[in-house]
């Protein structure tokens, strides 16, 4: 063809040229039937290039790129048009051209990198998709443009291919590398820590630094009373049984209900509601905790009661307010940890029930926020180094017969907040009918003192 037409086409092979119309479709050469060619006028043929041919539906018709878009109907041409488009590019001179592979396969070497560096870093998985989907469409987008404006042929499919299937075995090693880690943080830390700090860290890794921030927290104090001397009348081996079997108890009471634990120390364990995650209902998680923790320490009391040992009862201070609460210590070891005021005062209240009597001591700040529980005034609580008093509760179980002692002893110290000279025969009546009860003989021995009003004056705890 390039002979009969007088145009030199070169001895290296070169891609096919196919026209199309503005509608991506092929461009349809004139034809004639054969049979009408004798009859047609001699303009229609002149100064132009005739090539004759058959169209054979079942032997002679080839697929041609425009099949890919438009199907098989319309892009499979027969070998007389492909000839003609072929004859076209010869006398117009357009060409196709295919650069080095080095440089057609760099734009997909270039993204596959960037999709390889993609899908291994630490990001949620679900990014990981759209951004390689993406960064692969925009160099369809390019090479598709510099086909359409410049005839540059560039390989697409392939390392397309390769480009979205190396991104994702990278991705699923990433994966799994990712929840290999958090699994051994989780595993780790949880030995140590509580549950819901090991979740903050692993959501948030680089929240693992020194520092604080200002959150409103509930704290609460646990210590068994009398566990010094326990651990003097008993073996090391026995007493570390006794002492792991309670903490494991009320550790995991902490866990339930949404606590922090912040230390162990001892026999006594710290925790705290709000941080790291906010609590709208920490005050009435942590009287909960603490009633709960009180009936746990009863049934242990009563097994090891049952083995032969004593086991003393558990003293609670719950406190809230403001508190900096984050991670404290060295750059090589530190805590997660609540500091501040908050945190004293909640120690206090705890050290302040081996004093009145109580088994929970709860401040009024908690107290306010908790209706649903059953709660009797402690008074007015004056410890070391508050130049305030704080009003304190006791927390009890909900049944019957702490509901009507309850309402007697409302009515009791009603009149000794007021200074009214009927409270002392009104705690008389009462130690009279709850001998047991600690703080009512508490109230009746400062009654029997002179010591009047709910103010009690603990300046040396």
């Amino acid at each position: 063809m390039a002979a009969a037409t007088g145009v030199s086409s070169g001895h290296k092979a070169e891609e096919m040229v196919y026209y199309r119309t503005v509608n991506s479709l092929p461009f349809n050469f004139s034809t004639y039937p054969a049979q009408a060619v004798p009859l047609a006028p001699l303009s229609w043929f002149e100064g132009k290039y005739v090539l004759i041919g058959v169209d054979l539906q079942q032997i002679d018709r080839h697929p041609t790129p425009f099949a890919l878009l438009s199907g098989a109907e319309t892009g499979v041409l027969p070998g007389v048009a492909i000839h003609a488009h072929s004859l076209a590019r010869l006398l117009s001179g357009n060409r196709i051209t295919v650069p080095w592979p080095a440089v057609g396969y760099a734009p997909m070497l270039v993204v596959g990198l960037f999709c390889l560096w993609i899908v291994s870093r630490p990001i949620p998985v679900v990014f990981k998709p759209f951004a390689v989907a993406g960064a692969v469409l925009l160099v369809w987008i390019g090479e598709a443009w510099a086909f359409a404006r410049f005839a540059i042929l560039v390989p697409m499919i392939a390392p397309a291919l390769l480009v979205l299937g190396l991104s994702a075995f990278v991705g699923f090693l990433a994966w799994r590398r990712d929840a290999n880690a958090r699994h051994f943080l989780q595993n780790a830390f949880s030995k140590y820590v509580s549950p819901a700090v090991v979740a903050a860290i692993v959501k948030e890794p680089n929240a693992l630094h020194l520092g604080g921030e200002r959150r409103e927290v509930t704290c609460v104090f646990t210590d068994v009373e009398g566990f010094t001397s326990l651990s003097e009348k008993l073996a090391p081996e026995v007493i570390a049984e006794v002492l792991n079997e309670y903490l494991h108890g009320l550790c995991e009471l902490f866990i339930e209900h949404g606590a922090t634990i912040d230390k162990v120390i001892g026999d006594a364990v710290v925790g705290f509601f709000g941080a790291p995650v906010a609590q709208n209902d920490q005050s009435e998680r942590a009287v909960s905790l603490a009633l709960a923790v009180q009936d746990l320490e009863q049934r242990l009391r009563e097994r090891l009661a049952r083995r032969g040992h004593s086991f003393g009862a558990t003293r609670i201070g719950v406190h809230g307010g403001p508190a900096i609460v984050g991670n404290f210590g060295g750059n090589r070891f530190f805590n997660y940890t609540a500091i501040g005021d908050t945190v004293n005062t909640a120690a206090r209240l705890e050290g302040a029930n081996k004093y009145i009597g109580t088994k929970n001591c709860i401040s009024a700040e908690v107290a306010k926020q908790t209706a649903r529980f059953l709660l009797r005034p402690v008074g007015v609580l004056h410890l070391k180094g508050k130049s305030q008093g704080i009003e304190a509760f006791e927390a009890m179980s909900r049944t019957s017969e702490n509901i009507i002692l309850c309402e007697e002893y409302g009515k009791a110290y009603a009149l000794l907040a007021i200074d009214d000279k009927l409270a002392t025969a009104a705690f008389e009546l009462l130690v009279t009918n709850y001998p047991q009860d600690a703080l009512i003989a508490f109230h009746h021995g400062r009654l029997a003192s002179g010591h009047f009003r709910a103010d009690i004056h603990l300046a040396d705890k």
